[in-house]
C-alpha cells in the first residue's frame, strides 16, 4: 500500500524494509531537521528519496538507529516513539528511568501512528503515546494477528488464545527466539533489565528542583545600563497594546485576554509601525488526517519538560543535563542554572550599536553583530558545550537589543550547519517577549528555554506586593497557550516543538539573502518586507525610546482598536460607519408580497414578536419578503447608498491601505495608447518596489539576452512604427540613461536597458484579451454560487443572523448558520439557513435542525479559521438565555466547542 498524498513508486510502497505505518507524523518536519542535525555532527549528510513521506522517513531513521546506533529492533521502536511516561505513576522506577533515560538523546516520533515492525526474528505492533489510530489483537497457537479492525481475520473461536486491542503508547510483539509474545508490560519491564538506568538517568541528568538555591538579584546589580524601564519597553519594541491587551491581562488573571471579532490591522507588507519580528511568522496547524490534539483532555499525554545542556554522546564536555519542568523561566530559576557548576554555562550579550540615518550601513552593522555572535556560541559548543544564555538584559542609549527571534535562527542553523546542534541548548533571557506567540515562535525556532524579562519588570512595576505570584500567572498562561500551540500542530512534547519551525511567513521576502540564510526552511508565497526593513525598525525603535520620558510616551499604534494616525485596518471606523448608514437606506428591491400579515406573523421568531404586536409595520412586514426572480436579480442595479459605501472605502484604503485587495490594481491597458504621455499614463502608476510582475494588455514583451528585449504591440495601434516609438520615448522619460538604445524595427521596438530600466522590462508580462459583457453569465446565475458566511447564532444577535440568511436565501445564494443552531420558527420558512453546520460541540443541533425542509448541505467544521485546532468559543457574557436554549446551554457559562478529533 501508499501513503496518502503519496508518490505510488516502489521505494515508497508499504510495508518498508522494517515496518509500516499508518497515521500521519506531526513531528515529521522537527524529526527531519534533527536528523540532519545528528548527520552532521557525524560528518555525514541524509539522502532522501524526492518526496519522501513521513512512513519512509520513520523507516529510514529506525534503520539509522540498528545499524549505525548498534540498538537492537524493539529498544529503537521504544525509544523513538516512548508511551506518555512523564505523567504516569503506575510505571515501575526501572521503567521510568529507562524511558527518561531515553528522552535525553532521542528525538520523538509523534502523531496518530499505528506500527507494524519485524526483521525476521521479532514481528510486532506499536500505537502513539495518545493512542490516535485503532489497533486490535488476536492470538492463537500459530497466528499473531493485529488490524485496524477486529474481526478480519476469521478464526475458530477455539483456537483464539486472546483477543485485545492495543492501547495508547502500548505494543505487542512475537520473538521466534524466545518462541512467546510481549505485552506492553512486559515488554518495558524486559527492556528496563538490560542496563542500570537508574544510575545511568543520575549520571546523565539533574532537575532544577535539585539545583542549589540562589536569592533573587537586587535591580542595581540586575541592569547596568542607562535607560529606564520605560525606555527598556521600547527598546524591546513594545507598545501600549503590549501591555494592555497582553501582559497585564496575564499577569493579573493567569490567562490570555479573551476579545471578539479578527485582528484587522494592516499585513506586514503595507504597515511597518508594529516592532519586533514575531509579526512575520503564524503557526501552522493540523487539519484532515491528523486533527489537531485537545490540551485540556489530554493534558496527561503532553508534557512542557525540557532538558537543558548537551546531549549524552554528543561529543561535548561530559556534564548533566539540567531537566526543567517548563520551558518558561523565572528570574530565581535562570540565577541558578547560571551559578551551578556542574554543567557548563557561558552568557552572551545580544546587542549591537545601531546606524541611524543610513539604512545599508544599519542592516550591515546588524548582520556583523549576529554572525559575531554566532561565531562565539559555535566556539563555546565547539570547546565545550552545554547552555547559551543569550540576553538583551543590558540594552543602553549606544546598545541595541538584536531582533530576537533572527538570532535564535541564525544562532540555531549556525550550530546546526556546524554539526554541534547537539552539544548545546540556547535559553533566552530578553525582554522582547511579551505575548504567547512571542514564546512560541522564540521556541518554535530553535530556544530551549526563556526568560520573558520585560514581564518581570512589569510585574515589579504593577503587582509589586507580589510580583513573583503575578509572573508565575503569566507563565500559567503563557503554558496554557503553548500546549493550545502544540496541540494545533498535534504535538504532545515540547521537546518536539523547539526547533520544529511550524511556521508560516506573513509578507516576509524569503528570498532575500540574509533572510534566505537565516531562515532556509522559511519560503513566502508572497513577497514582503526585506532584511534592511526589519534592521531600521531595530534602530527606529531604539532610537524612539530614547525620547520617551514616562509611561505616557510609550506608543499607542492602534493595532487592536483602529487610530486615525495608526495604520489602516480592513475592518475599521469607515466600515462600521459605512454599514451602518446602508442598514437605513430603502430598500431598493419590489416589496409587495403575497403574503397576509396573519401568515407573516405566525413564522416570526420570537424575539421579533414583541415589535410586531407593536403598531410598527416594518417588523412582520419584512420578515414576508420572497425570494427574488432571475429576471429582478438580473435587472437589480446597485444602490447610491452602496456606490457612496465603496467610495468611501476605496478613498479609505488609499490613503490607508490595510490588506492586499487594498493595493490590487486590474492589468495596465495600453491597446489604445498612442503618445508616450498616454503610455507613462497606463502604466507609470505601478510600485516598483512592491510588485514582481507588470502585467499589461496589448503588449507582448520577448527578451533577447544581454539586456536586450523585443516589444510589440497587440491592440488598435498594432505594429504602428509611430505608436512604438511613443512607448520607447515613454520608457527612456521615465528611466533616463538605464535605456541604453531603443530602435523602431518592423513590427517591434527593441530597446538595450540595464539598472532600473532592465528590472521593469524583465518583469513585463502580457494580459489576457478583455471579455465582451455579453459573455459574461448573468447575475441570477451567479449568486447561487455564492455562500454566507458561517457565523453562528450567538456571535451574531438573532436579528442579525436571520437577516443574513433571509438576504442571502433571497438572492439565490446558500446561507450557512454556523454552529450555533437556529430558531425552529424558522425551519420551512426563506429565512432558514440552507446549509446546516455540525461541530464538535453539537450546539443547536436536533433531529428538527436536520428535518428542515430548508436544508440541501450538512458543513462538518473539522478546523476553525479564527481559532483552527480549538474549536468555537462564545464568551459567558454572549450566553444569553436565548443563546443557551438555541445552543443546550446554561445562561452565563462559556460555550466552547472541543478540539475536532474527538469526532
Amino acid at each position: 500500500r501508499f501513503s496518502t498524498n503519496t508518490d505510488p513508486h516502489p521505494s515508497m510502497a508499504q510495508p518498508f524494509r522494517l515496518m509500516a505505518h499508518n497515521g500521519e507524523l506531526n513531528t515529521d518536519k522537527k524529526n527531519r531537521l534533527s536528523e540532519a542535525a545528528v548527520a552532521r555532527a557525524r560528518n555525514k549528510e541524509i539522502i532522501r528519496p524526492p518526496g519522501q513521506s513521513d512512513s519512509c522517513r520513520l523507516d529510514q531513521t529506525l534503520q539509522s538507529r540498528i545499524v549505525e546506533d548498534g540498538l537492537e529492533l524493539v529498544t529503537a521502536v521504544v525509544s523513538m516513539m516512548p508511551p506518555a511516561w512523564e505523567n504516569d505513576t503506575t510505571m515501575s522506577p526501572q521503567v521510568r528511568a529507562m524511558l527518561e533515560y531515553f528522552s535525553l538523546y532521542e528525538e520523538k516520533n509523534d502523531g496518530p501512528a499505528a506500527l507494524i515492525f519485524g526483521n525476521g526474528t521479532v514481528v510486532g505492533a506499536r500505537l502513539d503515546r495518545l493512542g490516535l489510530r485503532p489497533l486490535r489483537s488476536v492470538e492463537t497457537d500459530e497466528y499473531l494477528g493485529v488490524t485496524s479492525e477486529a474481526g478480519q481475520f476469521d478464526f475458530d473461536p477455539q483456537t483464539v488464545i486472546h483477543r485485545g486491542r492495543i492501547e495508547a503508547g502500548g505494543m505487542l510483539y512475537f520473538d521466534h527466539a524466545a518462541g512467546r509474545s510481549y505485552t506492553t508490560n512486559e515488554a518495558l519491564e524486559l527492556l528496563a533489565e538490560r542496563a542500570d538506568y537508574p544510575a545511568l538517568v543520575e549520571q546523565a541528568r539533574q532537575t532544577l528542583d535539585a539545583l542549589p538555591e540562589t536569592p533573587a538579584e537586587t535591580r542595581p546589580q540586575r541592569y547596568r545600563g542607562d535607560l529606564a524601564d520605560c525606555q527598556r519597553y521600547v527598546a524591546y519594541s513594545h507598545n501600549q497594546e503590549s501591555f494592555k491587551f497582553m501582559m497585564d491581562p496575564m499577569l493579573a488573571s493567569g490567562q490570555e485576554k479573551i476579545s471578539a471579532m479578527g485582528y484587522g490591522n494592516a499585513i506586514n507588507a503595507l504597515s511597518d509601525v508594529e516592532g519586533g519580528v514575531a509579526k512575520y511568522f503564524s503557526q501552522r496547524f493540523a487539519q484532515v488526517t491528523n486533527p489537531a490534539l485537545d490540551s485540556i483532555r489530554e493534558a496527561d499525554g503532553m508534557t512542557l519538560r525540557v532538558a537543558l545542556g548537551a546531549r549524552p554522546g554528543s561529543g561535548a564536555e561530559d556534564a548533566p543535563q539540567i531537566v526543567v519542568p517548563t520551558p518558561i523561566l523565572s528570574h530565581t530559576e535562570i540565577l541558578r542554572i547560571r551559578k551551578q557548576e556542574s554543567t557548563p554555562v557561558q552568557r552572551f550579550p545580544m546587542t549591537f550599536t545601531p546606524v541611524y540615518g543610513d539604512a545599508d550601513a544599519n542592516a550591515a552593522a546588524l548582520v556583523a553583530a549576529i554572525d559575531a555572535l554566532a561565531d562565539q556560541v559555535e566556539a563555546f559548543a565547539r570547546d565545550r558545550g552545554g547552555i547559551v544564555i543569550i540576553t538583551d538584559r543590558h540594552v543602553a542609549t549606544d546598545e541595541a537589543a538584536l531582533p530576537l527571534i533572527v538570532v535564535i535562527s541564525a544562532l540555531n542553523q549556525r550550530l546546526i550547519e556546524e554539526g554541534l546542534r547537539l552539544r548545546a541548548s540556547i535559553v533566552v533571557e530578553s525582554g522582547q517577549i511579551s505575548s504567547s506567540h512571542h514564546v512560541a515562535t522564540a521556541l518554535g525556532f530553535g530556544a530551549s528555554a526563556v526568560y520573558p524579562l520585560a514581564v518581570q519588570l512589569r510585574a515589579e512595576e504593577k503587582f509589586a506586593a507580589d510580583a513573583d505570584g503575578a509572573f508565575r500567572k503569566f507563565a500559567k498562561a503563557s503554558e496554557k497557550s503553548l500546549m493550545k500551540t502544540m496541540g494545533r500542530v498535534g504535538l504532545c512534547t515540547v521537546e518536539s516543538y523547539i526547533g520544529g519551525e511550524f511556521f508560516e511567513p506573513n509578507y516576509l521576502d524569503t528570498t532575500d539573502p540574509v533572510i534566505a540564510r537565516y531562515f532556509p526552511n522559511m519560503a513566502s508565497p508572497v513577497g514582503g518586507v526585506g532584511f534592511t526593513t526589519i534592521a531600521q525598525a531595530v534602530a527606529d525603535w531604539h532610537q524612539k525610546a530614547l525620547t520617551v520620558e514616562s509611561e505616557k510616551d510609550i506608543p499607542l499604534l492602534g493595532l487592536f482598536k483602529e487610530r486615525s494616525e495608526g495604520a489602516g485596518h480592513s475592518y475599521g471606523t469607515t466600515a462600521v460607519r459605512g454599514f451602518v448608514d446602508l442598514t437605513e437606506e430603502p430598500i431598493a428591491f419590489d416589496t409587495s408580497g403575497s403574503q397576509d400579515h396573519t401568515d407573516a406573523l405566525r413564522l416570526l421568531p420570537l424575539n421579533r414578536l414583541e415589535d410586531a404586536f407593536g403598531i410598527n409595520d416594518d417588523a412582520y412586514t419584512n420578515a414576508g419578503f420572497k425570494a427574488l426572480t432571475p429576471q429582478a436579480i438580473d435587472s437589480f442595479e446597485i444602490t447610491p447608498g452602496f456606490r457612496a459605501f465603496s467610495r468611501t472605502m476605496a478613498e479609505e484604503r488609499s490613503r490607508r491601505p490595510a490588506a492586499l485587495r487594498d493595493v490590487l490594481e486590474l492589468p495596465a491597458d495600453v491597446s489604445y495608447a498612442v503618445t508616450a504621455e498616454d503610455f507613462t499614463r497606463a502604466m507609470a502608476p505601478y510600485s516598483r518596489t512592491g510588485n514582481n510582475t507588470y502585467v499589461v494588455r496589448g503588449l507582448d514583451v520577448t527578451a533577447l539576452g544581454e539586456g536586450r528585449f523585443e516589444l510589440r504591440l497587440t491592440g488598435d495601434h498594432q505594429g504602428e512604427a509611430g505608436a512604438l516609438a511613443a512607448l520607447g520615448d515613454s520608457l527612456a522619460a521615465r528611466f533616463g540613461a538605464d535605456v541604453t538604445a531603443r530602435s523602431v524595427d518592423g513590427d517591434a521596438l527593441t530597446v538595450e536597458v540595464s539598472g532600473e530600466a532592465f528590472a521593469y522590462v524583465a518583469l513585463l508580462r502580457s494580459a489576457p484579451a478583455t471579455i465582451s459583457v455579453d459573455e459574461v453569465q448573468p447575475a441570477s446565475s451567479i449568486t447561487p454560487r455564492l455562500t454566507s458566511g458561517a457565523m453562528s447564532h450567538g456571535a451574531l444577535t438573532a436579528g442579525a443572523h436571520e437577516a443574513v440568511a433571509h438576504g442571502t436565501n433571497m438572492a439565490g445564494g446558500m446561507s450557512n448558520c454556523g454552529e450555533g443552531g437556529e430558531h425552529i420558527s424558522r425551519f420551512g420558512t426563506i429565512r432558514g439557513s440552507r446549509i446546516k453546520q455540525f461541530a464538535s460541540g453539537r450546539f443547536g443541533v436536533w433531529a428538527g435542525y436536520l428535518a428542515d425542509p430548508m436544508l440541501e448541505e450538512l458543513e462538518i467544521k473539522i478546523a476553525q479559521g479564527a481559532k483552527p485546532g480549538e474549536g468555537g468559543q462564545l464568551p459567558a457574557p454572549k450566553v444569553t438565555v436565548e443563546i443557551a436554549a438555541a445552543r443546550g446551554g446554561t445562561p452565563g457559562v462559556e460555550l466552547v466547542s472541543p478540539p475536532p478529533h474527538h469526532d
